[in-house]
């Protein structure tokens, strides 16, 4: 393989492109053609920069983590209407260098504009793709400003790679020099100019890659089954990532861990090697530059490793979750306890205890960034998205509901296992539920709509599922903000403007492959054959909010479909054109019949779009184009073009559609186009349209201040963004201000939603990030009834500032600033945050809310996108596109299996190529931050609020068990005490038998008096039995006593009790028998005693001790008992002299323990 030479020589031919720059234009002799630019943005004779106002900023992007800068920039050039996040990621992202002090240094968007568009311009004359000197200024004019004014960006790769050399060149030409062999390797085709036969494509590698630089997102890759190809194959994709892009590759050529390898033992398994690709993809940031790494990898669902492969990545997300949920919140939670164990309520107090007594290996809490040890250095498989390829077989099998079989990769004749093929489908519901991967390729369908058929299926794709080609491509991306293109005022779309600005991009796209290096020879020859591009949109969803249309809708659904159906007309126009002026892609004549197959399945399908706008049956309609055109549509794997015309039917959910007048604008211009396109002789591309993320390329196009990415809504009004490398964005998506002025709402409404959706950051961008209109709006009345919960809030903290408009101001810029530094109060922080949803904004029409839905609820609201409606979106775009869509299909927590399952068959039936599942907090991370139920489920203060309430619920029951009564029986074997007392000097004898408990105290109590049977005695045995009862349930024996001592009834007088002197000389009188029984019990368990049984010792024999089980009571040693003193309050009477509640009863006598007053009996 030779070497290209890169030592291109300096000339004097220079093109003054304005602002004092001038670009070399090397010498063209015998080139083909050449385009015509009309300028459209720009005028001839003007600076594209001329009407822009430049203002120069510090980019600070702060790590919420931290509280510390992870990204700081000082003075950086930015266009004066450039929103703070498209200046923060495109600075922090896209501008190169990192010491001020260096020539490389880029301090100015202008500088990473001019890189761009000038090394194009160069590249463009260079090759003859323009006709003169003023196409080329034209089209460097055009190009500038459409990325001046966030109208086009180009994918990630060109912003890190591009222009170093020429720029530099024009500038420092002294810096070529120290730039020779600098960059990674790479590789170029060459054709001699004029040959279109690819049998003499010839590839060289590069010496300095900043030359040619790798401007490509998306590879495509293939492998074999040998440890070579294997370990080459880690070489391949390590090459691939250090120079700013990702890789598709399916694993399925590689055999099975079931199959036998020679001599003993099994294969090791696609999956044991992929391992090893994805730690060397974490191990290499992209491009060396900011961002990860990113792979696709497939499985076809007959590869015996199948199911092994579905349940990868859950089994490694459940690690995360272990560690970024219960490990994390239980170490925030034993912080909260060391601040709660000493001073905090009783319930806090055990709580925190609770918590304390629990084991912890460290109390060390683990980032969830993709960088950070967990996710970035420890989990497997976390720098691929995983995917399993379904084939026709497989769906034949499901829908008939038979079943599938697994075969050797060594030996496809072989069967490894037969399952129905249901099963598969429960499996990948079963991990998508817990972790949302892996997602499905619909085979059969991507290669329907292979364009290169005679080449090969297509078994891949990017790691975002977009691009589908054959192994050993690559797709450079670029989209428009298509927002920039709507008529605000006609309702309309900028069609003629659209078309040009596709028209630059596809030339763009295509100079990427004539000029472009590649990381390994294969994909260079690959990418030169059939020079493939992925020209897309983002902001779709942006747009349907600003006109008030609801993304899950037939009129939202229809207005995308024929915007993306301009788009790709157009790309395949522009192809044409190049493909009559410069030649078409070299594998062209080989493989015509299948692009023109597609491409009029396009014109199909756009055909099928009017019968929307006729009212005709879309089903029928269907039937009756394939007919007509039935021998000049694909087919592939047991499809036909009947399924993809019926499956873009279903897409929609009835024919009878109120069809706006942006898309009968669209469908004139699309079915005019397609017309074009279909009698067009030759392409310069074999693939042209996809619809790509755009993740980091939507900060230049400033979606992430208004809008939403690629064809997705938004996902809430309000999101957090994590960044790839550290730091946090906060986005409030302002289009939904537009769309609510589109519906009709005044000016001050539209300032009151902006607060209620996004607090105080939203109110101070709806009034153009002036706190002075901030101010003033919020002195105007508002009737009480149409204000909001935020805006109640707010009132209540500035209250009496509202007439100080000083003090009202300096405030709110103190509440902002605490907001950013995070010592707001709970108050303070709703006001900053507000709700992320319009639900709660008392004045906005119920019909209205729909066009403000997102794909997941946020905070307290409850409305969302349905799983229908992102299927059905998917399934009206998809049959525009060259490759897929990359959206996800969002789902609530509250999703079944069965639901995923279900998802992934309506989206087959739809016609729709990829399909990635997304159930809400399935994941341990997310790249979009929102305040959602299973969010604070695994907040710590959230937790440790529910450990102390549930603690402080439990301890109540336990007070509320414990006080209830609970019945305490005596043991088998108990001692007891039998006296036998007389009352009224003999006329009534009994005997009293007191149980006692093994502690000593008193158990229950046995009487009897008189006669057996009689009445007195009856009621006396069934009173000591409820006297017993009480006793058992816990009524302390002193409170009985208290009750029913100086009970007074007949027999009553002197008494006598037992035979000891001890007793009789205590006890002499009583009331009554109950009395007396009170008297003998309290002399029995006296509370100078702790009411335990006093010491009979003396006068027991010692075979009178008893034991109940193991436990022996020990009489307790005699204490004189302090009874008889004089009581207030035992008797029921006051004395008739003083009156004390000393009136007591003595026998037949009464006195007065207090005043000494006598009252009958023997006198003194």
């Amino acid at each position: 393989m030779n070497s290209l030479d890169v030592t291109d020589p300096l000339t004097e031919t220079r093109l003054d492109v304005g602002y004092g720059q001038s670009i070399l234009l090397d010498p063209r002799e015998d080139l083909l053609g050449g385009l015509t630019i009309d300028r459209v943005f720009t005028t001839d004779g003007k600076n594209p920069y001329e009407n822009i106002s430049w203002e120069r900023r510090d980019v600070v992007i702060m790590d919420w983590k931290t509280g510390k800068p992870s990204y700081e920039r000082k003075g950086v050039e930015v266009p004066s209407f450039w929103a703070e996040n498209a200046l923060k990621i495109t600075a922090s992202k896209y501008l190169f260098g990192r010491d001020p002090d260096t020539p490389e240094y880029e301090d100015s968007l202008r500088h990473a504009f001019d890189r761009i568009a000038n090394t194009y311009t160069v590249w463009g004359w260079r090759h003859g793709y323009f006709a003169t000197e003023d196409d080329a200024l034209a089209y460097n004019h055009e190009l500038k400003y459409l990325l001046a004014f966030q109208m086009w960006a180009p994918n990630s790769p060109v912003w890190f790679n591009i222009g170093h050399w020429e720029q530099w060149r024009w500038g420092r030409p002294d810096l070529r020099k120290s730039m020779d062999n600098r960059g990674n390797r790479a590789f170029k085709a060459i054709m001699p100019e004029g040959d279109f036969d690819d049998r003499n494509l010839e590839v060289r590698e590069v010496s300095n890659a900043y030359i040619h630089p790798q401007a490509s997102a998306c590879f495509l890759m293939g492998i074999e089954d040998s440890m070579e190809k294997i370990l080459s194959h880690q070489i391949a994709e390590g090459g691939v990532f250090s120079s700013g892009s990702g890789i598709g590759v399916n694993l399925s050529s590689i055999r099975s861990s079931k199959e036998p390898i020679m001599g003993k033992g099994f294969a090791s398994g696609p999956i044991s090697f992929d391992k090893g690709f994805d730690r060397m993809a974490g191990a290499i940031k992209s491009g060396g530059k900011t961002r990860r790494a990113a792979r696709m990898v497939l499985l076809f669902a007959d590869h015996p490793d199948i199911f092994q492969f579905i349940s990868a990545k859950n089994e490694q997300e459940n690690i995360g979750k272990i560690v970024l949920r219960e490990h994390n919140v239980s170490v925030a939670l034993k912080k909260k306890a060391e601040e709660y164990a000493t001073k905090g309520s009783p319930a806090e107090r055990m709580a925190a205890r609770i918590v304390l007594d629990m084991p912890m290996v460290t109390d060390r809490q683990y980032d969830s960034g993709m960088d950070d040890l967990l996710y970035g250095e420890t989990l497997a498989h976390q720098n691929a998205n995983h995917s399993v390829s379904l084939k026709g077989d497989f769906w034949k099998a499901y829908q008939t509901k038979g079943e599938y079989a697994t075969r050797w990769v060594s030996d496809p004749t072989k069967v490894e296992d037969t399952f129905k093929a249901e099963d598969i489908l429960d499996a990948i519901a079963e991990c998508v539920w817990h972790n949302a991967e892996p997602g499905t390729h619909n085979n059969d369908f991507i290669n329907i709509w292979n364009p290169v058929k005679a080449d090969g299926d297509i078994y891949t794709s990017n790691p975002c599922s977009e691009y589908l080609h054959l192994n050993f491509t690559s797709c450079n991306l670029s989209s428009f903000n298509v927002y920039r293109f709507y008529d605000r005022d006609s309702k309309t779309m900028k069609v003629e403007k659209m078309q040009k600005a596709i028209r630059l991009a596809m030339i763009a796209a295509d100079l990427n492959i004539e000029e472009g290096g590649f990381p390994i020879p294969e994909i260079a020859a690959g990418t030169y054959r059939y020079r493939t591009t992925g020209i897309g949109y983002a902001n779709v969803g942006g747009l349907l909010m600003a006109m008030g249309i609801p993304y899950d809708s037939d009129e939202g659904r229809l207005i995308a479909s024929q915007l993306v159906s301009l788009l790709t007309s157009t790309c395949w126009k522009a192809s044409a054109e190049m493909g009559q002026e410069l030649g078409a892609y070299p594998r062209f004549e080989a493989t015509e019949s299948d692009l023109r197959e597609v491409l009029e399945l396009h014109k199909a399908v756009q055909d099928l779009s009017g019968a929307f706008s006729d009212g005709k049956d879309i089903e029928k309609e269907a039937e009756s184009l394939f007919k007509a055109r039935g021998s000049r549509l694909p087919m592939a794997q047991g499809l036909t073009s009947l399924d993809v015309l019926k499956g873009y039917a279903r897409s929609f959910e009835g024919s009878d559609i109120a069809i706006p007048e942006i898309v009968t604008q669209l469908q004139g211009v699309n079915s005019d186009t397609w017309g074009e396109v279909i009698d067009s002789k030759r392409f310069r591309n074999s693939f042209t349209t996809v619809m790509a993320p755009t993740g980091t390329i939507s900060a230049p196009m400033g979606v992430y201040d208004e809008g939403t990415t690629s064809a997705e809504p938004d996902y809430t009004l309000v999101k957090y963004k994590n960044l790839s490398g550290g730091g946090m964005l906060k986005m409030f998506n302002t289009l939904a201000l537009e769309g609510l002025r589109t519906q009709g709402y005044t000016t001050q409404q539209v300032c009151e939603a902006a607060l209620e959706v996004a607090g105080l950051d939203g109110l101070y961008t709806a009034c153009g990030s002036r706190m002075g209109m901030v101010v003033r709006h919020l002195r105007q009345y508002i009737d009480e009834s149409q204000v909001g919960p935020i805006r109640q809030h707010l009132n209540e903290l500035i209250g009496f500032k509202i007439g100080d408009i000083p003090k009202l101001e300096a405030y709110l810029n103190e509440l902002r600033e605490k907001g950013q530094n995070g010592t707001a109060d709970a108050q303070e922080a709703v006001v900053l945050a507000g709700s992320s949803h319009v639900e709660d904004i008392p004045w906005l029409a119920e019909e209205h809310k729909g066009a403000f839905d997102c794909s997941a609820t946020s905070g307290t609201g409850k409305r969302s996108i349905l799983a229908k409606g992102h299927m059905r979106m998917l399934g009206a775009i998809q049959p525009f596109l060259s490759g897929a869509t990359s959206k996800t299909v969002n789902l609530p927590h509250t999703a079944t299996k069965e639901d995923i399952k279900q998802c992934l068959v309506d989206c087959h039936d739809m016609g729709v190529k990829c399909v990635a599942l997304y159930r809400a907090d399935s994941k341990g991370i997310s790249v979009y931050n929102v305040d959602t139920p299973e969010g604070r489920k695994w907040n710590p203060d959230c937790v440790w609020d529910d450990l102390v309430e549930g603690v402080r619920q439990q301890v109540g029951e336990i007070v509320r068990e414990a006080s209830k009564p609970r019945r305490v029986r005596l043991p088998g074997r108990r001692i007891s005490q039998t006296l036998k007392f007389e009352v009224g000097g003999g006329i009534m004898e009994g005997f009293l038998t007191v149980g006692i408990y093994p502690d000593g105290s008193c158990g229950e109590v046995f009487g009897r008096v008189g006669q057996a049977g009689s009445f007195a005695n009856g009621m006396f045995e069934s009173f000591c039995k409820a006297f017993s009862i009480s006793l058992q349930y816990g009524v302390p024996l002193s409170s009985l006593i208290e009750s029913f001592r100086y009970t007074a009834f007949d027999p009553s007088g002197f008494t006598k009790v037992g035979d000891q002197e001890g007793v009789a000389d205590q006890i002499k009188t009583c009331k009554s028998v109950v009395d007396a029984m009170m008297q003998i019990l309290q002399w029995l368990f006296p509370e100078s005693n702790g009411e335990k049984l006093i010491d009979f010792a003396a006068a027991v024999p010692a075979a009178a001790t008893a034991q109940s089980g193991d436990v022996t009571i020990k009489p307790a040693e005699e204490k004189k008992s302090s009874f008889f003193k004089s009581i207030q309050n035992k008797s029921a009477e006051s004395c008739p002299k003083c009156g004390s509640m000393a009136y007591v009863h003595d026998g037949k006598c009464r006195s007065c323990r207090d005043c000494g007053f006598k009252d009958g009996g023997c006198g003194e």
